[in-house]
């Protein structure tokens, strides 16, 4: 008689992505979605590209003297994403289905956290628009700001708008920054998209 086995052959890590000397692993992405690290990110391809432009991002960050967070600003951050689960159970579950634990967990939160404060200290006191350019901003986009098809005032909006085109300006240059690290460091995606 002859036996047949099938093994069963599960992937439980492999490398996406390489970026200067830093690996991004494929559970590197399950985490940022288990745990909705990234919000923006819709798939995890999305997820990838952001955890690339991050590795870019940190490595520049460790250029430089960063101060870290106040007492329990990660300790709040983490008790945040505790909440999303209806149990703690649950959230050790999720923890040790992506092959973390709470104090890794915590650590690449304090990551994210020292990204989003460079990006502060460096771009966020840009220009600021102008009257003229916040009206042609508002002209441009009055779909955006109407709601149940009735365009609001822009006098009642202006702070808004303000908002708008300065998060739109920088995440502009944000992006050209990105684009001018990514031609410094090799990178490369080892996933379909990539």
């Amino acid at each position: 008689s002859v036996l047949t086995l099938h093994a069963r052959t599960d992937i439980l890590d492999r490398v996406l992505a390489v970026v200067g000397s830093d690996v991004i692993m494929l559970s590197d992405v399950r985490t940022v979605t288990t745990f909705g690290l990234m919000p923006d990110a819709h798939n995890e391809a999305d997820v990838l590209t952001q955890l690339i432009d991050r590795a870019l991002i940190l490595g520049e960050v460790n250029r430089f003297i960063v101060p870290e967070p106040g007492v329990g600003v990660i300790e709040a951050r983490l008790d945040d994403l505790r909440s999303r689960f209806p149990t703690p159970e649950a959230f050790l579950d999720a923890l040790a289905k992506v092959g973390m634990t709470e104090t890794s967990l915590a650590r690449a939160l304090l990551k994210g956290w020292r990204v989003e404060n460079y990006l502060e200290q460096r771009f966020g006191s840009t220009v600021q628009p102008t009257e003229a350019e916040l009206a042609r901003y508002y002209r441009g986009r009055i779909n955006q700001y109407s709601i149940g098809g009735e365009t609001q005032p822009f006098d009642q909006i202006r702070d808004q708008v303000q908002r708008d085109l300065h998060g739109e300006r920088q995440r502009t240059l944000i992006a050209d920054w990105i684009a001018r690290l990514n031609l410094r460091v090799k990178v490369t995606r080892l996933d379909e998209e990539g």
